[in-house]
């Protein structure tokens, strides 16, 4: 389920969108007008050195230094050119879409198999940080592959932050051993996982984990579709397969860089921010509403 419905991408534009999509069409329509821009990020450079980049002839990119100077994204001095601030930040912009658009193609069938709902609108717009992640999938050979994978991941972490829309008995027994080796757990449920969790959570004293601050819990109010990990040096999401599409088979899409660390530690504040927290006095047996949660 989507919690952010209301968010709105274009928000705010002025009635000027077809002059901003037509700025859009100047700058990546053109594989020549791009090319000069995204190779002067890296700094000032000679007319004949981005030719020869970007493969072209002198007259083409003679043209398109001055169709690009004529809007202020280059200034020119003798033979070397370089980015105004406006230029820089359209390359910085250019350079972020092509980054948003390979991370969706080169995990189309990823993307196209499962559900995003969940996955604020907001979180999407940043979608290339993905780019250099990797799926990890069940195999006919090895069922339990996306599951032990994770579990060697955290081998070497200090710090847990995971969310879980689906809790298997190997979940709570993961998070136990993760807590037993003094690790620390920062864990959001949702309505259906938290009984689970509770009903699950033998192998732990709840009370005492959460009274050391070695486990935090909080609740969201609604269902998701989605799971995700994150740890010092990990990030692993998975998502419920949409329908139609063969659900036996679990895929997660991980990732290491910074960037994607960061972009799943907000998405968990996020997530964190909606969410009742608990603490050890709200603990009980499983019933069928949750017990009294503290903000």
């Amino acid at each position: 389920m989507e919690l952010n419905s209301d968010f709105n991408p274009l928000s705010g534009f002025s009635d000027d969108i077809h002059d901003l999509l037509a700025e859009i069409r100047f700058i990546a329509g053109s594989r020549v007008r791009s090319g000069v821009i995204l190779n002067l990020m890296g700094g000032e450079k000679r007319v004949s050195e981005i030719r020869d980049i970007i493969r072209t002839s002198n007259s083409a990119t003679t043209h398109a230094l001055m169709e690009l100077e004529e809007r202020r994204l280059v200034e020119r001095s003798s033979d070397t050119c370089r980015l105004t601030s406006k230029g820089r930040l359209m390359g910085i912009t250019l350079s972020k879409f092509m980054n948003s658009m390979d991370a969706v193609r080169l995990h189309r069938e990823f993307w196209n198999r499962h559900s995003i709902g969940s996955i604020p609108a907001q979180f999407l717009m940043d979608i290339n940080v993905f780019r250099d992640a990797y799926i990890v999938e069940a195999t006919s050979d090895d069922l339990q592959r996306p599951y032990t994978t994770y579990l060697e991941m955290l081998d070497n972490a200090t710090h847990l932050r995971a969310m879980l829309s689906c809790c298997l008995p190997r979940h709570t027994e993961s998070i136990a051993g993760f807590v037993e080796t003094g690790g620390r757990v920062e864990l959001i449920l949702t309505p259906d996982t938290y009984h689970v969790f509770l009903g699950e959570s033998g192998l732990m004293n709840l009370h005492e984990l959460m009274d050391s601050d070695l486990l935090k819990i909080g609740v969201l109010p609604e269902n998701q579709e989605i799971s995700y990990l994150i740890s010092d040096t990990f990030f692993s999401m998975s998502l419920f397969k949409r329908d139609g599409f063969d659900s036996s088979k679990t895929e997660i899409l991980m990732g290491h860089g910074e960037e994607i660390l960061q972009w799943g530690n907000r998405l968990f504040d996020y997530h964190w921010s909606l969410s009742s927290v608990l603490d050890s006095e709200s603990l009980g047996s499983v019933r069928e509403t949750p017990l009294p949660l503290e903000e």
